[in-house]
């Protein structure tokens, strides 16, 4: 992600002439079939980005925007490359991909909305909200601006925002880390024993939700915040209330909490 916003920062104030391109109606509408592995790839800078999964060998590539822009697709082997020929031009793309295409996504000023895909994707975007439903493999959501919700996700995921909270829900997954600086970060989802958490924010709360049964080893810390939990733990270690380390269970994962200024909760799932 930091690559990614090193390099596009300096584009990101570029957005606020990008306008909209709602109600110009599909101007392409156009049907792709892709070999098996096939990946895709898609550079935007203005416009939201919706995907969806479907059974089929191809990728459709739907497109609102003005008449003087034209949607490239590039089929180069296992690699399918869509780009605007007029990048400073608004467009909004609806794609329908194969439920096992790698996704890499990368927008300036626009939300990125993903379903129905079973497959690892790379999401970044300067200015605009992620939401993801599903993925697996490597999930890696990146956003300077805006909120970033993972849900149904079984693999590694990475979540970093500048400005905006972390949601992630019905999580299986071995590593999983969250990072924002303005916003909160909650996580619902398995934890498994081998298994490395991290979660971090400096200003916001933090909403840990864990099975029962869970063991782990916590680190928590804070400056200006608090530590609440469900479970009846042992501090091993406390510091004038600002680092905490305890065992939940027979331990096992590894979980750390970080927040300068907020709450850190750590509930149990179920009744």
């Amino acid at each position: 992600m930091k690559t990614m916003i090193t390099l596009v920062l300096a584009l990101a104030a570029l957005a606020a002439v990008g306008g909209t391109a709602r109600g110009q109606g599909f101007q392409t509408d156009r049907t792709v079939e892709v070999t098996p592995g096939a990946r895709l790839q898609l550079d935007s800078q203005f416009g939201k980005v919706t995907v969806r999964g479907w059974d089929r060998g191809a990728v459709r590539v739907q497109a609102r925007h003005t008449a003087d822009v034209g949607v490239e697709i590039d089929v180069r082997g296992s690699l399918v490359q869509i780009e605007s020929n007029r990048p400073g031009k608004p467009v909004e793309y609806s794609l329908t991909v194969p439920v096992d295409m790698p996704l890499e996504i990368e927008v300036i000023h626009g939300e990125v909305d993903v379903a129905g895909v079973r497959s690892g994707m790379q999401i970044q975007s300067v200015n605009g909200a992620i939401m993801v439903r599903g993925g697996s493999g490597t999930i890696d959501l990146g956003s300077v601006q805006g909120s970033i919700t993972l849900e149904g996700a079984d693999g590694d995921v990475h979540a970093e925002t500048v400005n905006g909270r972390i949601q992630l829900r019905g999580i299986e997954s071995a590593r999983v880390t969250a990072e924002t600086v303005n916003g909160g970060v909650s996580y619902a989802g398995s934890i498994r024993s081998d298994g490395w958490y991290r979660f971090s924010t400096h200003n916001g709360p933090i909403d840990l939700t864990i099975p029962p049964g869970a063991g782990a080893v916590f680190t928590a810390s804070t400056f200006n915040g608090t530590l609440e939990t469900a479970f009846p733990v042992t501090l091993r270690e406390a510091r004038e209330g600002k680092e905490f380390s305890f065992t939940l269970g027979s331990g096992g994962a590894r979980i750390e909490l970080e927040s300068f200024n907020g709450t850190m909760s750590i509930r149990r799932s179920g009744p």
